[in-house]
């Protein structure tokens, strides 16, 4: 698998909200950089982040504008997230994620996104804001 289907795996995983599946590309000892925080969380912090994401909206998409193959396995993404939390309105989330891809797992994420278009999402499910 290249780099390039291994991110679109990602993406694919996380808007079916099959967090097992993504789990399965990660890497034992990724870590996952996000802006609003300046930390790394790892592999089990951010599968418990994404099931808190699936479990609070009723539907995820991604609206790819682009996926780069960069050097040394790189692969950069600029999207923009769409979740619907039950019974509301779908809520827009423009981010920019890096990975990094080696022997065919995920090693590292960097994540930066709209922070403000993201709180709009877990004020509506009910998540304390980030």
């Amino acid at each position: 698998m290249t780099e390039l289907e291994t991110a679109e795996r990602l993406f694919a995983a996380i808007a079916a909200k099959d967090v097992s599946a993504v789990g399965d590309l990660y890497a034992e000892d990724i870590e996952v950089w996000h802006n609003f925080s300046n930390r790394c969380q790892d592999k089990a912090a951010n599968l418990q982040t994404l099931a808190g994401l699936c479990g609070s909206v009723d539907h995820l998409t991604y609206d790819v504008a682009e996926r780069l193959q960069l050097d040394d396995g790189r692969i950069l993404q600029r999207h923009v997230l769409r979740a619907t939390p039950a019974g509301g309105a779908e809520i827009a989330i423009p981010a920019c994620i890096l990975l990094r891809i080696e022997g065919g797992r995920i090693k590292r994420i960097d994540e930066y996104l709209d922070t403000g278009q993201a709180n709009r999402l877990r004020k509506a499910t009910g998540r304390p804001a980030l």
